[in-house]
């Protein structure tokens, strides 16, 4: 990018860029290709990975067993094992898929009815994500020499290489060596939430092979339970869950569909549920970048609003949805043509019920903590570490307030508005397109700059837009399935089994625990004082396991 302003400015003045060029070349960095854009916020510096990637364009082998392969479960974990792995692009180079001929029983990560056998689906799957950048090969018996072998079942019949078996069902997932592994694990749950964990504890062990891992550990037989937050290396040790089919689930707010947001959604939309209602918000569209962790996204929604394709994928999935393009305080006094009559009724009586924050910003959270929902859950990313949220009612307990204090954005603004009016309608368009911004948003904008319109939201996110920092899809999926044990356990079954409201996992370690987070003094909604006298008995956790 700093080439290609350079070399328009000088087209355009003969001069080096100016203070306006320069500014919008540091923060959007150096010109990129497709494929080095997908993998950007991947192979970027992240505590405990190796500074340079150790093996790029690994081979990676997936194998699945008879049984698990004409199971919902096996189908589920599969699946979702191939949509993260083809997004490592670069450290991913080629996949292997051995797996008997089976009818695919699911639906594709977009929520389409892939309509040929299930090992073809996974192709399909592939070049939907990222096109070529991956190849995807389905022969019937091994054809390349594997770095890595994922068993999805049972067996490992003398695979050279690094050999792992996963395996997910219900509300629990294991990863380790085959020869450590449990054997007698039916799966018979149509739950997506173990099957997806296990997809996400794979695709992380690859992971950390590929980029090099300096702290932490491969995972060698390690267990663990959603349902009760358990680790172990017994299987049977591990307390399963209530199955989600069938179940009921109240209208939810999801506000961010970056990659949290499309994780909850993806598990929102192979959860079975016989009724629910999602109302999904964001302003914003997928970059290339969006690529490597927005799992409901496929190479050609590049460039699409971000709610698009989270919503497509619960529409076709059966989950009743409503999408709005925009900010949540925009959506407060939209027109909501389309929009479910009670939900209408929570927003138009500021009296919202459930919401989950995805989003990645303070002056987001700030504005979601705004509309004091009866339920609010959260979840997020911190390098190799996944973090959800539950922010109770109750004195002693943070709110997403606390420790999220807004970004002071006006005078960043300011400053930017400022340069652009000092170029010409055609060198400010053509900046604009090369950030990644639509000119006319911030034209209709400088004739007649408004609060809460499009044209300020996207001048706020050029202005605040912080450099790129590391970010992968497995982290993401693992956040966005705490969030929604979090969710369900709360809403279906009243907080059981009796957990604390956060809850972290660690892929440099393994590492899955609970923790309470105290309030924050400062906090600008001034939680406590709201809900009055400050419950002592939980200190501050302001930690992430």
């Amino acid at each position: 990018m700093a080439g290609r302003l350079l070399a328009f400015a000088r087209r355009r003045t003969g001069s080096p860029p100016g203070p306006c060029r320069q500014w919008i070349s540091h923060h959007r960095g150096p010109s990129l290709t497709m494929t080095e854009t997908i993998s950007n916020r991947h192979l970027l510096q992240a505590t405990g990975l190796a500074e340079k990637p150790l093996h790029l364009a690994q081979r990676v082998r997936i194998v699945l067993d008879s049984e698990w392969a004409s199971s919902r479960a096996g189908q589920l974990l599969a699946s979702c094992l191939v949509n993260l792995l083809v997004r490592q692009v670069e450290l991913v180079g080629t996949i292997e898929i051995l797996c008997p001929p089976i009818a695919a029983l699911i639906r594709q990560p977009n929520g389409d009815v892939p309509g040929v056998p299930f090992a073809q689906s996974l192709v399909l799957v592939a070049s939907w994500a990222v096109g070529d950048r991956v190849e995807v090969l389905t022969p019937q018996a091994p054809a390349i020499a594997a770095d890595v072998t994922i068993v999805i079942g049972r067996g490992s019949p003398g695979y050279s290489g690094t050999v792992l078996l996963a395996l997910g069902n219900g509300w629990k997932a294991w990863i380790g060596a085959c020869e450590r592994g449990p054997t007698h694990v039916v799966p018979d749950s149509t739950n997506p939430l173990g099957p997806f964990l296990a997809a996400a504890l794979a695709a992380g062990e690859v992971f950390k092979r590929g980029r090099g891992l300096l702290r932490g550990r491969f995972l060698k037989g390690d267990g663990y339970s959603l349902w009760s937050g358990q680790t172990s290396p017994r299987w049977d040790e591990l307390e399963d869950g209530p199955e989600l089919a069938g179940a009921g689930l109240r209208p939810i707010h999801i506000v961010g569909a970056g990659a949290v947001g499309n994780g909850l959604a993806y598990i929102l939309a192979n959860s079975g549920f016989a009724d629910a209602y999602v109302v999904v918000i964001d302003d914003d569209t997928y970059d290339d970048t969006s690529l490597n962790r927005c799992f409901l996204a496929g190479h050609d929604d590049v460039d699409d609003p971000k709610v698009d394709a989270v919503a497509g994928a619960m529409d076709r999935s059966g989950i009743g949805v409503f999408k709005y393009r925009g900010t949540i305080s925009q959506y407060l006094v939209a027109d909501r043509t389309g929009l479910r009559a009670d939900v209408v009724q929570q927003a138009d009586d500021l009296s919202f019920d459930i919401v989950a924050s995805c989003v990645d910003r303070g002056l987001s959270r700030q504005h979601v903590q705004g509309l004091a929902p009866s339920l609010l859950f959260g979840g997020s990313t911190l390098g190799l570490k996944a973090r959800a949220n539950f922010y109770p009612n109750r004195p002693g307990a943070a709110c997403l307030s606390c420790f999220n204090p807004s970004e002071r954005d006006g005078e960043k603004m300011r400053e930017l508005e400022k340069k652009l009016r000092d170029l010409g309608v055609d060198d400010r368009a053509a900046l604009l397109q090369d950030a990644g911004v639509d000119p006319q948003l911030i034209e209709d904008y400088l004739a007649s700059p408004k609060c809460g319109t499009l044209g300020e939201a996207a001048l706020r996110n050029l202005a605040t837009r912080a450099p790129s920092q590391f970010s992968v899809g497995f982290v993401s999926l693992a956040a966005a399935l705490l969030l929604a044990t979090k969710m369900f356990q709360v809403i279906l079954w009243n907080g059981a089994p009796n957990r604390a409201d956060v809850c972290s996992f660690s892929f440099m370690n393994g590492g899955l625990g609970d923790s309470f987070l105290g309030p924050d003094d400062a906090c600008e909604w001034g939680c406590q004082e709201r809900r009055g006298q400050v419950d002592a008995t939980h200190g501050t956790d302001r930690s992430v396991s």
